[in-house]
Order: structure tokens, then C-alpha cells, then sequence
């Protein structure tokens, strides 16, 4: 715990005498999550770059606990990988960086599609080290009395529960082991109402006015990508981009005592829009797209009728360093994830598919993967007719 002392002698007629002496206890936290290591195509090595120059740098040493709120992988791995390496090597960095400066580190389990309860790692990690740092890794509901901020923190993780009611009953009892009626602190992940409004909405949404109760100081969560807030509930957003859709400045959230700070991440992986107008030339193109490190992400919207359109191969190749795909402007404004299971690939979930949805979800999906023809589109609309209007009769 930090702790600042101010005090000072003033001479007097009498020899010395204290005038002012107080000392103010300082707490300073830090929250990052969605981390995704292992993704598709963001690098793992490009995100370890970010977390240690963003985050396990010096001006973060004096924090007094690191929390990461869920999703600290994207997939599940295996000694093949070739990022579980570089990701031990890095784990090992954190451990070795918070035994260092006295930072207790605090892991929560994340979507288990994407975490499959592999932060067992970093435990076993520290486990074995012959300076292990505070370390806790929470797979369940639970709370924890932090006696080194002096605080009760709620851990939820995703997916724990489909039923508020039960929830609530879940938390009461947690509350009642400790003899307590609230906590301090929340630690989340998952997604509050205020984040899904316009959006795909999952079939369990944490209650806001519930927790704005429960909980005396800030609410944090973690599984959506963007940075948000709704009174004292903050969403940090991922530290790093992770598809395009979710362009925006990414980082992390620092809390110092009852005020947060979103810090950006300037170093963030780059996925960028490009609305493509019919006065856009090859010169102009070239000026916009190497202004970007080679290996972005940039997604073109062209008008059906555009060179451009009808050259895309071409192009593709003329930008061979960059990762080029085309979408219509429906195609775009269709996209409003600002959360990802794996990037651009289509979710097998009961949630996802229903039997009024299931064709256009299969649709879109194969459209945004394939560069088709109209010959080849209508053999894909045919091929998956079946699925249309829920209608199961074999059309073939």
C-alpha cells in the first residue's frame, strides 16, 4: 500500500515544533482485460510488446494490484503453438515485474470459449518460482477481502450464470460468509444492459441499478472491446484491436483512490476503415494506405461500379504487405460487434443461431470471406436455401 507522509519543523521562539504531520494512504490500481493472446491475426508478439510497454513499465510501479478482468487468452493452445513460447517467456516477465515492485496480481477466467481455464499457467508459474508475488487466479464467483488496498473485491466470470435472480442469491451468500452487505470493488466480465443497446444482444445481461447497490466503489468489466462508462460502471475496452469494427483508441484503466484514467494505447494494432469515393485514385489510395505499418488491416468500401471494384485482385497484389479484404456499405454497417469469440469466423452457438436468423448469419458470413462472382453468389444463396426462413425442406 502507498503511503504518502507530508510533515514539516517550523522554528519558533520555543527550539522546534511540529506543525503539520499527517499521513494520507494512497490506493492505485490498474485494470486491463480481453487481452487475446493467441489471436488470429493481431500477433501475440505485437501484443506482449503493447502489455509491457503500455502497462509493466515504469510509471506503473507503484500500483498496488494488477487486475486482469477475463480473456487473457483468445483460443485454446497447445505445445504445437507457436505463440505458448513467447507466452510463458511473458508470463514470466509479469510474475518477475510485480514480485519486483509489491504488486499483487489478480486474474479473472474470461469467455470460456476463448480462456478455457488456461491462466492455470501463470498460477503454476508463480507456484514454483523461489519469489513467488501475490498471486490469485479466480474461476468462480467469489469475493476477496484485498488487505493490501483494504477492500472487499467481487470476481464474477463470464458465462457463470443465465439467471439474475440467482446471481444475486449466489453473491448474498458469498456476502454473508464475510458478514458484509457490500463490496468495494467488481471485477467482471460479461456485459451490462447499457452495453448491448443496438446491438447482438446475449440472453444474460448483468443488472446495472443491482450492482450500483452492491458495490461502494467502481464496477469494472471486461468481454466488450470498447472503452465505456454508465455512472460507476467502466468498461475498459481490449488493450489492443482485434478486428475492424472496433477502430476506436484502445487501453487500459488505471484507478487512483475514487478517480479513474483511461490510458490509450497509441502502439494498438491498426485495422482501418477506408470509404473509398468515385474521385479516388491509385495515386490517392497509396498516400492513405502506406501512411500504416505494413501487415494492417484495412477494409475498402467501393461502390459496385468503381475500378477499383473490378480490379480487386489487382490490387490485393499492389498492396501485397497489407492485409486487404473489400466490404459493400451494408456489409459494414451490419458490423456493430465491439466483442469477438474468434475473429471473422462464424460462431456454432445455440445464442447466435436461430431459425429466422441462421441464412442470413451463414450469408454474410461466407460474402465477407469469398471474393464470388454473381454466377458463384447465387450458387452460394442456393447451396443454403435451405436454412431461408426457417424453412428445413431439402431444395435440391
Amino acid at each position: 500500500m502507498n503511503q504518502r507522509i507530508f510533515g514539516y519543523l517550523k522554528n519558533t521562539d520555543k527550539p522546534y515544533r511540529l506543525v503539520l504531520f499527517c499521513m494520507s494512504i494512497v490506493m492505485k490500481y490498474l485494470v486491463t482485460s480481453d487481452i487475446h493472446l493467441g489471436h488470429l491475426k493481431t500477433p501475440t508478439e505485437h501484443i506482449i510488446v503493447s502489455f509491457k510497454k503500455e502497462i509493466l513499465n515504469e510509471k506503473n510501479k507503484d500500483i498496488d494490484v494488477l487486475f486482469i478482468a477475463g480473456d487473457l487468452f483468445d483460443r485454446l493452445l497447445d505445445l504445437n503453438s507457436k505463440e505458448v513460447y513467447i507466452i510463458i517467456e511473458f508470463f514470466n516477465y509479469l510474475l518477475n515485474y510485480c514480485y519486483q515492485n509489491d504488486i499483487a496480481v489478480r486474474v479473472l477466467e474470461g469467455t470460456p470459449s476463448h480462456d478455457w481455464q488456461q491462466s492455470h499457467i501463470l498460477f503454476k508459474l508463480n507456484s514454483i518460482r523461489d519469489t513467488p508475488c501475490d498471486f490469485k487466479y479466480f474461476k468462480t464467483l467469489d469475493i476477496e477481502y484485498l488487505e493490501k488496498i483494504d477492500k472487499y473485491v467481487l470476481y464474477i466470470p463470464d458465462e457463470w450464470c443465465n439467471n439474475h435472480l440467482e446471481l444475486e442469491k449466489q453473491i448474498e451468500e458469498k456476502l454473508n460468509s464475510y458478514n458484509i452487505s457490500q463490496v468495494d470493488i467488481a471485477i467482471l466480465h460479461g456485459q451490462f444492459t447499457y452495453q448491448t443497446l443496438g446491438k447482438y444482444r446475449p440472453d444474460f445481461c448483468f443488472q446495472e441499478n443491482y450492482f450500483l447497490n452492491l458495490v461502494k466503489g467502481f464496477i469494472h468489466i471486461g468481454h466488450y472491446h470498447s472503452f465505456s462508462s454508465y455512472d460507476r460502471i467502466i468498461a475498459n475496452g481490449s488493450l489492443e484491436r482485434l478486428a475492424h469494427g472496433e477502430e476506436e483508441p484502445k487501453g487500459f484503466v488505471i484507478v487512483e483512490n475514487d478517480r479513474y484514467t483511461f490510458v490509450e494505447n497509441k502502439n494498438s494494432y491498426i485495422y482501418k476503415t477506408l470509404i473509398i469515393t468515385k474521385n479516388m485514385t491509385l495515386d490517392k489510395l497509396d498516400k492513405k494506405i502506406y501512411q500504416y505499418p505494413k501487415q494492417s488491416y484495412i477494409r475498402l468500401v467501393i461502390p459496385s461500379d468503381h475500378d477499383f471494384n473490378l480490379h480487386f485482385k489487382e490490387l490485393k497484389l499492389r498492396y501485397y504487405d497489407y492485409h486487404i479484404k473489400r466490404v459493400t456499405k451494408d456489409e459494414m454497417e451490419k458490423d456493430t460487434r465491439t466483442y469477438i469469440k474468434l475473429d471473422d469466423t462464424i460462431e456454432l452457438s445455440i445464442l447466435d443461431f436461430t431459425e429466422s436468423n441462421i441464412y442470413e448469419i451463414l450469408l454474410n458470413n461466407l460474402i465477407s470471406k469469398h471474393e464470388y462472382n454473381d454466377i458463384q453468389l447465387q450458387k452460394v444463396k442456393k447451396y443454403i436455401s435451405i436454412f431461408e426462413g426457417g424453412n428445413n425442406v431439402d431444395t435440391f
